[in-house]
C-alpha cells in the first residue's frame, strides 16, 4: 500500500483538487494521511467530511499550533500503514497513474530505497506552463552537487519512499520550514541511500501559485533566513561526514547563488543578514577575500544616494561576482 501523506494549512480552495486527483487513481489500495497545521479555514472539516465516508482517508489535527510541514510530513509518515510513502502538499495534483506506476516500479528493484519521477509546473490546471521541473544527471554525486549549490533536481513529491528507508534517515528536519526537502534529499544521498532517477512523462504537477505584496516580503524573509540557516548546517555536516573536500566547490556556487539572488537587491532590508552570510562565507572559504570586498563594496554603493542611482555600476559588480 501507499501512504499519501499531506500537510494541511488553509488550502481548502485547492487540496479538493488534490483530493480529486488521488480519488482517480487507477490503484486503488492507499490510504490518504492529511495532518493538519492549525488550519483557520474549512479545510479540516472538508478533510473529516471525506474520512467518514471513505475510509482511506485519516484525519489528524495539530495539537501543538502551527508546527510547520516537516513536523506534519513526519506525523504522516509515522502513523502510515503502507510500505511506501508518497509527501504531497495540499495545492498540487497527481496523474490516474501515478501510485500504480510508481509502486510497480519500486516494487521490482527491491535494491532501491527511494526513486524519483519526473513533475511539471502549473498555474491553473496541468499542462498550461508544460515545464518539467526535473533535473538529470549520470552519477550520484552530481544529484548531490545539484542540491548543494541550491538547483534542486527534484522537489518534495518526485520520489516514492520506502517507508523504512524514510525513517532510518530520521525523516525530516522540524526546525526547517523552508530547504526542508533539499536538506532531507542530500542526507538521504551523502547517507548511502540506493535511489534511480526516472525521466519519463510527468506523473505529479507542482502548482505556481501566485502571491500578494504581503506573501512575496514573507517568502524572501523566509528564503533569506532559512538559507543562511540551510549553508551553515550543510558545511557542518558535510564536515561530520568527511566529505567537506570533494563538495566544497557546489556548496559555494549555491551560496554565490543565494546572495546574487535573495541578498543582492535587499542589503539595506537585511542588512545585518547580509554582513553576517558574507563573513560567514569569507570565514570557510566559500568566497574569496576579493569577493567579500567587492560585495562590502557593494552594500556600500547600494546605500549611497548617488551611486545608488547608477545601475551599470551595480551590472558590473553582479557580473564578476
Amino acid at each position: 500500500m501507499v501512504s499519501i501523506i499531506t500537510p494541511l494549512y488553509n488550502r481548502y480552495d485547492l487540496v479538493q483538487e488534490t483530493w480529486a486527483s488521488i480519488q482517480s487513481q487507477t490503484n486503488l489500495n492507499w490510504e490518504w494521511i492529511v495532518v493538519d497545521d492549525g488550519s483557520t479555514d474549512a479545510g479540516p472539516d472538508y478533510i473529516r467530511s471525506l474520512e467518514r465516508t471513505d475510509s482511506r482517508v485519516k484525519f489528524h489535527p495539530s495539537l501543538k499550533g502551527n508546527l510547520g510541514p516537516s513536523a506534519c510530513r513526519n506525523k504522516g509518515a509515522n502513523l502510515a500503514l503502507g510500505d511506501y510513502l508518497l509527501f504531497l502538499d495540499s495545492d498540487d495534483i497527481i496523474s490516474d497513474s501515478c501510485l500504480e506506476n510508481r509502486q510497480s516500479f519500486l516494487k521490482n528493484r527491491p535494491n532501491l530505497d527511494f526513486a524519483v519521477f519526473s513533475q511539471e509546473v502549473f498555474k491553473n490546471v496541468p499542462g498550461d506552463i508544460g515545464e518539467v521541473f526535473n533535473l538529470y544527471f549520470s552519477s550520484k554525486q552530481e544529484y548531490l552537487e545539484a542540491f548543494l549549490s541550491d538547483t534542486p533536481a527534484w522537489q518534495t513529491s518526485g520520489p516514492l519512499w520506502k517507508k523504512e528507508s524514510f525513517l532510518s534517515i530520521g525523516g525530516f528536519l522540524e526546525a526547517y520550514r523552508i530547504m526542508e526537502d533539499p536538506e532531507l534529499h542530500i542526507r538521504a544521498i551523502v547517507e548511502g541511500l540506493q535511489f534511480e532517477v526516472i525521466k519519463g512523462t510527468p506523473d505529479f504537477f507542482y502548482r505556481l501559485l501566485p502571491k500578494t505584496k504581503q506573501q512575496e516580503d514573507k517568502f524572501y524573509k523566509d528564503s533569506i533566513l532559512g538559507r543562511l540557516v540551510f549553508f551553515k548546517d550543510m558545511y557542518a555536516y558535510l564536515i561530520r561526514k568527511s566529505v567537506v573536500k570533494e563538495n566544497k566547490d557546489a556548496l559555494a556556487r549555491g551560496f554565490i547563488f543565494f546572495i546574487k539572488n535573495f541578498l543582492w537587491s535587499r542589503t539595506k532590508e537585511f542588512k545585518n543578514e547580509f554582513l553576517t552570510a558574507i563573513k560567514w562565507g569569507k570565514a570557510n572559504d566559500l568566497i574569496s577575500g576579493r569577493q567579500y570586498y567587492q560585495l562590502r563594496l557593494y552594500q556600500k554603493i547600494n546605500n549611497n544616494v548617488i551611486l545608488n542611482k547608477i545601475p551599470v555600476i551595480k551590472g558590473l559588480m553582479y557580473s564578476f561576482l
